[in-house]
Order: structure tokens, then sequence, then C-alpha cells
């Protein structure tokens, strides 16, 4: 290459050079229009605040309905013309006496409790006698955030049962779908039950 030819490259390249530096600082870009989107936000609305409403306070444990207490009826033992039978049968009828007081007062506290609560159900899972076997199912159930799991340890025939259980359930109808949630993610059939505490 001869040097005129050269001295013209080097020309080029010095004039491209300055060029790609002093350009942006010449053309800052001001006669460029950029679209932008105006959103206009409007004011948030003024609430009323009414502080006069209607309350409402419901007893979870609010007894059903009271029952009158029944009067026991006892026969006056002193104008009974049978003495012998009365002595005789004194110590019977104090023992069937307190038998039935003391039945009375179990059936009252069994009502009672009845009352208070209500019906609930749980889905019975599975049964096992390893412990360990239990915790690993609950925990695999658990994950799946279908309901509370649990284990409840049971004794039959003088053997330890480990009883895996979702619930409990106010309704039925409830436990029934979390049936049906579990046969579909999990593939168990479980079982609806009466929780008894």
């Amino acid at each position: 290459m001869d040097q005129n030819t050269k001295q013209r490259l080097v020309g080029i390249t010095v004039i491209f050079a300055l060029a790609v530096i002093f350009l942006p600082m010449i053309l800052d870009g001001s006669g460029v229009q950029q679209n932008t989107l105006e959103v206009v936000i409007p004011p948030p609305p003024v609430s009323k605040f009414n502080p006069e409403f209607e309350q409402k306070i419901v007893e979870l444990h609010s007894k059903v309905e009271e029952l009158p207490e029944l009067q026991s009826q006892v026969a006056d033992e002193a104008s009974s013309t049978n003495k012998i039978a009365r002595d005789e049968g004194s110590s019977s009828t104090t023992l069937a006496q307190k038998t039935d007081r003391d039945v009375a007062k179990k059936s009252a506290a069994k009502s009672d409790a009845a009352k208070t609560g209500g019906d609930t159900w749980v889905l019975q899972v599975a049964s096992f006698k390893d412990k360990p076997k239990a915790l690993v199912q609950r925990d695999k159930l658990r994950k799946s955030n279908i309901a509370a799991v649990f284990v409840e340890q049971f004794h039959i025939d003088s053997q330890v049962i480990y009883r895996v259980r979702l619930g409990p359930f106010v309704k039925r109808e409830k436990a029934n779908i979390a049936l049906n949630k579990l046969k579909a993610k999990h593939d168990i059939d479980g079982l609806v039950m009466l929780y008894e505490k």
C-alpha cells in the first residue's frame, strides 16, 4: 500500500472515533418525543363511617335446653304395716337409691357434655401398631393441608393401636368433602365417624 492510502485510512478512523465520542454529547435527544402514558388516579373515596352497627354475640358453648329436675317420690315407711319386710328390704333399697343417684349423676354429666358441643366428626385414615409409622403417615397428610391431622392412642385387646385421623369437623358434610380431597390427592380411602372425646 502506498503512503497516501495509509494516511487516508488513518484519517477516516480518527474522524470516526471523534464522531463516536462527541456526537452523543452534542445531540442530547431533545428533538425526540417520547411516548408516555399518563395515568390519572382519582382521589380515594371518602367513606362515611357509621359507628352504629348491630353487634351479635354468639355463645359457643351455650346449653340447648335445661330440663326441669324430677322430684323423687319417697314412700312413707312409718305407715307400712309389714315391719319385717321393711327391715329386710331397707338395705337393698338404700343400695338401689345410691346406684340410682350415681347413674343419674353420670347421665347428667354426659348429657351436659353432649348439649354444649354437639356432634363432631372425624375422618379415620389408618390404624397402626407402630407409633413411628403412624407419625410418618400423619406428617405426610399434614403437608397436603386438607385438615388438622392427629394421632390417637387406643387400647384394644391389651394391644396399643395408633389411629391417624383428620378433623374434627362440625358437620358430616365437611368430613365427606375432606374424604373426597384425600381420595383425590393420596388415593387413600378413609372412614367418617363420630368423634368421641
